[in-house]
């Protein structure tokens, strides 16, 4: 008693000490699925019987219409003898006396043996015709003719009952025979015959028909597996039965067999057959009698419903998984305050921070509603904080970005160069310093983020000059810029980087001359610039790189503004409306695409 006691104690100890919302699910689960899996079952049940009623009626059908073939048999059969019967030679060669001449005798055989085959030519039936006439003669269609047949007594079997009928067909069963492999003859089948017109006995005729030909009737009764079917006549005798053919002519030995004689057709559940509970199924040939009895165990039949039991397992499953699902929710709303409290904080862990607690009330829960407003108002502030310093350590990068060297003193350097060149009378040399000096000039513009398209072309062409100037002829540039293009706004010095890598990485490397196109065309809401070479190309892992932003140029030293910078500055100011595509094939060039929003005003700089 202690221990059940302890046992009981810690058992309530364990319950009450888990959450409110397990104590919910542990009370809701059993409550919803228990009557779920009594109702399950009980669906099955039902619907296995259902199955099993319709399988059997199904059987019963077939056994139906195998009935009516034997019917359509044994008519042919008794056809067969009222044939034998009335033929005007059987009757003659019967009523001639059996002492009468070898050679007489010779042609009545032969006579009767041609007209036996003629009627056993009609169709495919394994039995054997006898003549037994009352003047001595036998006539057989088989190889032997059995002694019962060759002496037989008016009195036994089938002889009697052929006599007591007066000229009309019998049938006799065999109760007993010899077991061969083909179980031999079952079911016997005979007329008296008589003078036509003197109604004088002239002896019998005997149809045998074999096992075989029999089962052959039957063997479309949907046998089951692991079933039986049994051919019995009105008394019980097996005549026939597949696949165990080892009770052939003997009486079934069944509890069930009862009441299959005194039924005329349907189907009940024996519980013990061969060790296991069956199915019976039976049908009587309104004709002869006889009973086609199937016998199927019940586990058999239950398999066409397997379907049925995983269509409930699934349902059963379902039906659990919803109910989890309604006691969980149930669990949940009830324990509503610290749901949204748990709501809320998976919101700021997603990145939502405009979010609030709604403390209505004063306790543990409000109170731990307050605390986390409080703490969320100073998270958002350290946030803004560190915004305002990103964006003031971008503006600051922006600018050191264009001001690299001291534009004011390298002027002012290269006017000197200008004039000692002009002394001198050195043209080249004073266009070329002229040119660099426009570009300083452009470059050192304050507060001009902005530019016109015209006047980053001219600068454009100033580079060009002092690049030819260097190369020579190894390469010619064309720039192709509509005036509509010209008229709008670029970013200051957006394709000066762009252009010098094409020159030094594709066109300074490339056997003999090259050649650089530069194009610019207005595509809907965005100016498109393409800076086009025949150099020597880029591989496509350098290509990847430089799409994923990994630029390892080493010419970035030279120009001060890279392609690195180029995207960080697109970036900047225009987002995701800025665009840079690479495109290059070892051999055959580089092709590089800037996009940018259309700009009609340098107007303020936008950052994103």
């Amino acid at each position: 008693m202690i221990a059940l006691h302890s046992i009981w104690k810690h058992m309530q100890s364990a319950v009450l000490g888990t959450s409110l919302q397990k104590k919910l699910l542990f009370l809701f689960l059993p409550l919803a699925i228990l009557p779920l899996a009594v109702l399950g079952a009980f669906s099955y049940y039902k619907s296995s019987q259902v199955v099993q009623d319709q399988v059997c009626r199904t059987i019963l059908e077939n056994l139906s219409q195998v009935n009516y073939s034997l019917n359509y048999f044994v008519k042919d059969i008794e056809q067969l003898t009222m044939y034998i019967y009335s033929s005007r030679d059987i009757q003659d060669v019967l009523s001639k006396e059996h002492q009468r001449p070898l050679a007489e005798k010779y042609q009545d055989e032969k006579k009767i043996a041609d007209i036996l085959e003629t009627f056993l030519g009609f169709k495919n039936w394994d039995i054997a015709i006898y003549l037994l006439g009352e003047n001595g003669d036998r006539y057989f269609t088989g190889e032997l003719l059995p002694g019962q047949y060759d002496d037989y007594n008016p009195n036994w079997g089938l002889f009697r009952k052929m006599r007591l009928a007066q000229g009309n067909v019998v049938w006799d069963t065999h109760y007993n025979m010899k077991k061969t492999d083909d179980f031999g003859i079952v079911l016997s089948s005979g007329r008296q015959l008589k003078k036509i017109g003197t109604n004088q006995p002239l002896g019998y005729i005997v149809l045998d028909i074999m096992e075989s030909g029999l089962a052959d009737k039957y063997n479309k009764a949907r046998l089951q597996p692991g079933g039986q079917v049994f051919l019995l006549d009105a008394s019980g005798y097996i005549i026939s039965s597949t696949p165990s053919k080892h009770q052939v002519g003997t009486k079934l030995a069944e509890p069930y067999v009862e009441q299959v004689l005194e039924g005329s057709k349907g189907f009940f559940k024996q519980m013990k057959v061969n060790g296991e509970p069956s199915m019976i199924i039976y049908d009587t040939s309104e004709v002869t009698g006889f009973k086609l009895v199937s016998v199927v165990p019940s586990a058999v039949l239950t398999k066409e419903s397997t379907s049925i039991r995983s269509v409930t397992i699934w349902a059963m499953a379902i039906g659990a998984a919803v109910a989890c699902w309604l006691a969980y929710v149930l669990a949940v709303t009830i324990t509503t305050p610290l749901r949204k409290l748990r709501a809320l904080m998976r919101q700021v862990e997603s990145g939502n921070m405009n979010v609030a607690f709604p403390s209505k009330y004063k306790d543990e829960v409000g109170q731990l509603g307050h605390s986390f407003n409080t703490m969320l108002q100073r998270i958002k502030q350290l946030i803004d904080e560190v915004y305002n310093k990103q964006l003031m350590v971008q503006e600051a990068e922006i600018k050191a970005i264009q001001a690299q060297f001291n534009p004011h003193f390298l002027y002012n350097a290269l006017d000197s160069i200008n004039w000692m060149a002009r002394i001198h009378k050195l043209d080249n040399i004073s266009r070329t310093v002229i040119a660099l000096g426009e570009l300083l000039r452009f470059s050192i513009r304050k507060g001009q983020s902005y530019v016109s398209v015209r006047d980053d072309m001219q600068q454009i062409r100033n580079f060009l000059f002092i690049q030819k100037m260097r190369y020579g002829d190894k390469f010619e540039a064309e720039i192709d810029i509509s005036p509509e293009v010209e008229r709008l706004y670029t970013l200051k010095l957006l394709l000066q980087p762009v252009v010098e890598n094409a020159i030094t990485h594709g066109l300074e490397m490339k056997k003999g001359k090259g050649r650089l196109v530069i194009s610019g065309e207005r595509t809907g809401d965005h100016v498109r610039f393409t800076i086009q070479d025949d150099g020597v190309g880029m591989p496509a892992d350098v290509v990847t790189h430089i799409a994923g932003g990994r630029f390892m140029s080493s010419n970035e030293q030279k120009t001060g503004i890279g392609l690195g910078n180029l995207k960080k500055r697109l970036e900047l100011y225009f987002g995701r409306e800025g665009r840079l595509d690479i495109t290059s094939e070892p051999g055959q060039g580089t092709k590089v695409v800037i996009e940018i929003p259309v700009m009609t005003t340098a107007g303020e700089e936008r950052h994103v």
